[in-house]
Formats: C-alpha cells, structure tokens, sequence
C-alpha cells in the first residue's frame, strides 16, 4: 500500500455511518463482558449486599413504627422502609456513578485518547455506558428486594401495576441525577479527578434523602429540612415508597406531583451536563491533555 491509499483510508468516512444503535451496542456489550469477568466481585458485593439487609433487619428491632405512621406510609414495619430506600439509593449511585467511572479508568488507563479519536460518537459512548450501569444496578437491586420479601418476609405490594409504578419511578429518578452524572464526567475529563465530589454527594442524598428514617426527624432542623426537600431523590423516595408500602400508583396525586417534579429537575439538569461534557471534551482537545493523567 502507497503513501496515498493509506491517506485515502484513514479519510474514509464510511465507518462514520454506523447506526448509533450499533455504537451503543459496542459500548455496552464490551463492558457488560468486562463486569462478567470479575466474577469474584460479583460474589463478594452479592454477599456484602445480604449482610447489609440483614443487619438493617435487626437495627429496625430498636425503632419506633409510630415515626413511620407519622410520616404518611401507614403501620408498617422499619425495615419495609429501609429497604425501599437502601435498593433505590445503591441503584441510583450505580447508574449516575458509572458515567464518571468509565471516564476516569479510560483517563487512567490512557484508553480516552483513541476513543475519542475514533468513528464512535461521545453520545453513544455515553449512553452505551449508562446502560451497561443500569443492568449491573438491576442486579443488585433486585438482590436487595428478593432477599427483603423472600427471605426476611418484608411485606412490599408487588402487584403489576405496583411494579410499572415502580419502573416508571425509577426511570424519572435516574433522569433527574443523569445530569449530575455527567457534569462529573465532563469536570473528571479536564481535571482527572471526581470520584470524592461524586461520595461526597451521594453521601448527602442518603442522609437528607430519609433513606433510613423518615424525613418528619429533620422537621426541627429547619435548614436541613429545606435541602432535604431541594433534592430530586426526596421526591422519588417518597414516590417509590407510596408504590410498594402503600399501594399507590401512577394514578395517585401525590405520585404524580412526585414525578413531576422529578421531571422538571431532569429538564434542567440533563442540558447542564451536556454543556459540560462538551465543553470538557472541547478543552482537553484544546489543550491536548486527551492522554494525560
């Protein structure tokens, strides 16, 4: 091959016309294999995840369950509450999470420079990446809930209707975080770090979130009672627990302002974090830091 076909081929666009079905596909699928591959991972979280439930289960023993029928979800048992809010915050930082992740081992590894470089589109990448979060989140979260209602006889409504409430609910809640997932990926492609911002967040949801009390403690705090209620993730809480500890559904008026909201904070920050991404993208490309760590 002359110097001049081998010009004519790296101009070649052809490769430019994949589907962005396939691209995401690609992404996807080399990472799920990834994950499979650490199946002692797999086993040591599995059973890191079983301890947990069960020890919240004995913590529940020492709580008062008139705080939760204070709180609007009837005479229910502490750990029906906890268990809500442990399987949908895990499952939240997982998906939201993943997109910082990928970038900064792909940053570490000095993998970014031909990713970039390459015919893949950044959006693909992006959304190949988050589903690859949600499926590997599914799996713990639906560990979380089988060991809950199975093992440990947690009563949940698990209905069909209960159950498209719930995906729905989950669905809007990692909308409304995606934007913040990827600020965080755009921020760590400029300045290669942002794994402690991104704890340091989660840290703070989990806690005002109500993950393992009810919200009516923080009454008395009224700053702490104002973030709480400033967060996306206290809305989507509060609607997954109406759906399986009260039996509420999409149809129900305090689920529906839940969503709502939920999708209001997704309208705002989605865009955001697009900026951000791109303008993180556009800078290491400026200042030729694409391989740098």
């Amino acid at each position: 091959m002359n110097l001049k076909d081998l010009i004519d081929l790296f101009r070649d666009e052809g490769r430019n016309n994949s589907s962005n079905l396939i691209h995401i596909w690609a992404v996807f699928w080399a990472n799920f294999k990834i994950f499979l591959s650490y199946r002692t991972w797999v086993i040591t979280e599995t059973l890191s995840t079983i301890a947990s439930i069960i020890m919240y289960f004995f913590m529940g023993l020492q709580v008062d369950a008139q705080r939760l029928v204070e709180a609007g979800y009837g005479c229910i048992s502490w750990l029906s509450f906890a268990l809500v809010g442990i399987a949908s915050e895990n499952y939240l930082w997982m998906c939201i999470s993943r997109i910082s992740h990928s970038m900064q081992h792909e940053v570490r590894e000095g993998t970014l420079e031909p990713i970039i470089a390459s015919p893949i589109r950044l959006s693909s990448y992006i959304i190949g990446q988050s589903i690859r979060g949600f499926i590997t989140s599914s799996y713990f979260m639906l560990g979380v809930l089988i060991v809950g209602i199975f093992v440990l006889r947690t009563p949940l409504m698990v209905g069909p209707e209960n159950l498209l409430s719930f995906l729905v609910i989950l669905l809007a809640m990692v909308a409304s975080y995606m934007g913040i997932g990827i600020t965080a990926a755009g921020i760590i492609l400029v300045y290669k770090r942002g794994d402690p911002l991104t704890f340091l967040f989660a840290s703070i949801t989990e806690f005002l979130g109500g993950v393992l009390f009810p919200l009516n403690y923080l009454k008395d705090y009224p700053i702490l009672w104002t973030l709480a209620w400033l967060m996306p993730y206290t809305y989507a809480l509060d609607a997954l627990r109406r759906v399986l500890l009260t039996g509420a559904t999409l149809a129900s008026p305090d689920v529906l302002k839940d969503l709502t909201i939920l999708g209001i904070y997704a309208i705002i920050f989605i865009p955001i974090g697009l900026k951000v991404f791109r303008w993180g993208c556009d800078r290491i490309r400026d200042e030729g830091t694409v391989a740098t760590y």
